[in-house]
């Protein structure tokens, strides 16, 4: 007999080039290739170009706002935004009761502590279903320290059958908060490279993801302006969009090195595939993260990183030697880290892949069929071997 499972996400991806969590729709097709009938009950959210290629008859959709911010972007000083959360709670637990009353799911798994594990610890209490949580960063770095948010968030932790986190600092954070044992579980977006594989690396340093001052994007223009004269022929590269856009071209003009600096803005997959392939460093500067996606993409595309070190980046960047570590915010470190890595001639693509086998999907995948399994057999299921430290 099929395992069922019920999924409840804070975001999926209305199709490929929709920037929201593309992992989820990754990790579906991977549960059901293993067998697991998988819905899931998701808000929805205004799709990028109307594109709803990933919405099938098992993704299930509540309306709670016209589907124009994310819940977490709403300011909490309006009192329509207190409507709008109240109608998101309300919603999504309606719909997740009513298909749970339908299907009778073995088990759920909430995508984020909050407002994901909520809504399933509710289910929990109605119904005895039991639950895990893949706390998935912004839910525990962000909100896990706030008055209300905060213990809605331990609640949900400590009554969830099994805690996942896609770090394993995050999974530190959230086994101390919980007083329970919590499993590293990896969020990997898979990249189509084939087509855009055999084009050669040019000078360039690439930075990816949300433009915004916590992403470290300023720190990382700033460290750039430090070394852009030692390197004339380099280029830095973003890709991506977000409130720090004017802010970064606006330095570039101001330092006079705006023929080196070039913003893309938000790409689809096949550019962003050409570029990454096209860079021959990939810089993640954030302030605060876990392992963000966009370190499993440089791995994937066999690009050497610079990271900062927080979360998870240090751990996989040194436990692989794919790149370099500077300190968060120390822009003097950085631009070191930058011009020594030009000058390492290294083949970092046998390495890369050695990291992509432990982030991989089908390992989240394989975790998640053993935690069903365990429910039918009472035994303790045994984690994946990629997963260690």
């Amino acid at each position: 007999m099929k395992k069922q499972l019920l999924i409840i996400s804070n975001r999926y991806p209305a199709g490929p080039n929709d920037p929201a969590s593309p992992f989820i729709y990754d990790f579906k097709r991977a549960l059901e290739k293993r067998g697991i009938i998988v819905d899931i009950v998701t808000p929805y959210y205004e799709p990028y170009r109307n594109d709803v290629r990933f919405i099938d008859d098992r993704v299930h959709q509540f309306r709670w706002s016209d589907g124009k911010k994310v819940i977490s972007q709403l300011p909490l000083y309006a009192p329509a935004s207190w409507l709008k959360i109240w109608r998101y709670f309300h919603a999504g637990y309606k719909m997740a009761w009513e298909f749970h009353k339908k299907q009778d799911y073995q088990a759920v798994l909430a995508l984020w502590a909050l407002p994901s594990g909520h809504l399933a610890r509710r289910l929990h209490r109605k119904f005895g279903v039991p639950y895990a949580i893949w706390a998935l960063g912004s839910d525990i770095n962000s909100y896990a320290a706030k008055p209300l948010a905060g213990g809605l968030i331990l609640k949900a932790l400590q009554e969830a059958d099994r805690l996942f986190a896609d770090g394993y600092e995050l999974a530190t954070k959230v086994q101390a908060l919980a007083d329970k044992e919590c499993r590293f579980l990896p969020s990997f977006h898979p990249l189509d490279l084939d087509t855009a594989r055999n084009q050669s690396a040019e000078k360039v340093f690439l930075c990816a993801g949300r433009l915004e001052k916590e992403k470290g994007v300023i720190d990382l223009i700033e460290a750039f302006r430090l070394i852009a004269n030692n390197l004339p022929d380099w280029r830095l590269e973003y890709i991506g969009s977000g409130s720090a856009e004017k802010k970064i071209w606006s330095l570039a003009q101001k330092y006079q090195i705006r023929n080196q600096v070039k913003l893309h803005g938000y790409l689809e997959r096949p550019a962003y595939n050409r570029i990454l392939l096209g860079a021959r460093i990939v810089v993640i500067p954030s302030q605060s993260d876990s392992l963000p996606l966009t370190f499993g993409e440089a791995m994937q595309a066999g690009k050497p990183v610079i990271v900062s070190d927080v979360g998870d980046l240090p751990l996989f960047t040194e436990k692989y030697r794919v790149g370099f570590t500077f300190r968060v915010g120390n822009i003097q470190e950085l631009a070191e880290k930058m011009l020594e890595l030009t000058r390492d001639s290294s083949n970092y693509g046998p390495r890369c892949m050695k990291a992509v086998e432990e982030l991989d999907i089908e390992n989240a995948a394989a975790a998640i069929k053993n935690w069903l399994e365990e429910k039918d057999t009472g035994k303790e299921s045994v984690q994946y071997a990629g997963a260690g430290k």
